[in-house]
């Protein structure tokens, strides 16, 4: 099911919720920290450029389906010109107690084959706005569970999927240390 999940909306028919942080960053460093139940069916946490967030979730489910190929089918080699860039958002996906890492990373984890490690209580994020680039942490040990650059060519947002129902507790900037929930279909989500 994680793997699946990283593949998000694949002619999904479970009720998908996307919550977009109402502060937009636009430069330096923003560290927050949020707490997954683990009985959630499957959430993703990460950020985003605020214009593709919201592009991403309005884009017709026949467009992220799997039988969409956006090659245009000849081999031309016009597709290897361009540079690959950033993506513009990046998430952890958690699922049944355990997180699925991506690909490429180097990571600790008991896993042999790195794939997943077991959700920790608090999940930290980091984002560094001037360099590109997004880290996830244990929040409770501090130790760095995955790490990518991300298109910060404009505001980036957190954000938060949820698949099939879920709960999150968002835990606000250390200086701020009120906790906020709200409830969204009978499950706690980011308020």
């Amino acid at each position: 099911m994680l793997f699946a999940a990283e593949r998000l909306m694949t002619s999904c028919h479970l009720s998908i919720d996307l919550v977009i942080g109402d502060v937009a960053i636009t430069q330096g460093k923003s560290y927050w920290a949020c707490c997954v139940d683990p009985s959630s069916y499957l959430v993703k946490v990460g950020v985003g450029l605020e214009s593709k967030l919201q592009e991403w979730f309005q884009v017709p489910q026949d467009v992220v389906s799997p039988r969409y190929d956006p090659d245009s089918g000849h081999d031309s080699g016009a597709e290897d010109t361009t540079v690959e860039a950033p993506p513009p958002y990046a998430f952890l996906t958690i699922g049944m107690g355990k997180i699925l890492l991506s690909h490429g990373s180097a990571l600790t984890s008991r896993d042999p084959n790195g794939c997943t490690v077991p959700l920790p209580p608090r999940i930290g994020i980091c984002l560094d706005y001037e360099q590109g680039k997004v880290s996830f942490y244990d929040a409770v040990s501090f130790r760095e569970l995955w790490e990518c650059g991300i298109d910060c060519s404009g505001p980036v947002c957190p954000a938060f999927c949820f698949i099939g129902g879920g709960a999150l507790h968002l835990q606000e900037l250390v200086a701020n240390k009120q906790d906020r929930k709200v409830t969204i279909g009978g499950f706690a989500k980011l308020d």
